[in-house]
């Protein structure tokens, strides 16, 4: 159980570090390299900050483990960690209950999803 959301969300950091270490290994025994170091957004403002702070505070103790393997991804630039403002959240749409206005921009917009409107004009085409 979390004692806050930052380690909530610090432990799903580590989960998705994990993740990406094993997509980024596969992706070298398959000889298929890299351009960029994948970007890992975050709209926990707190657990961006930990990712790159190499202090230890007390109140962390709780997820040393998790911050360890998610601090030496990042110093050794195999991820990057950064913040996302809540309000831009893509995730939120399928997670969360939004507003209808909200809904939609983050829907079509953000996710490439079409009106019903818009795809029957398409197929009269």
């Amino acid at each position: 159980m979390s004692r806050s959301s930052t380690e909530a969300e610090y432990h799903s950091l580590a989960n998705l570090t994990a993740e990406i270490t094993w997509i980024q290994s596969l992706l070298y025994e398959l000889q298929v390299s890299q351009s960029r170091t994948p970007i890992t957004w975050c709209d926990n403002l707190s657990t961006v900050l930990m990712s790159a702070d190499p202090v230890l505070h007390a109140r962390t103790k709780h997820i040393e483990l998790d911050l360890y393997f998610v601090r030496e991804k990042v110093l050794q630039q195999q991820l990057d960690v950064r913040h996302v403002p809540t309000i831009d959240q893509t995730a939120d749409v399928l997670t969360k209950t939004v507003s209808s206005s909200r809904f939609h921009f983050l829907l079509r917009d953000k996710l490439r999803v079409e009106s019903l409107a818009t795809l029957k004009f398409v197929t009269l085409l």
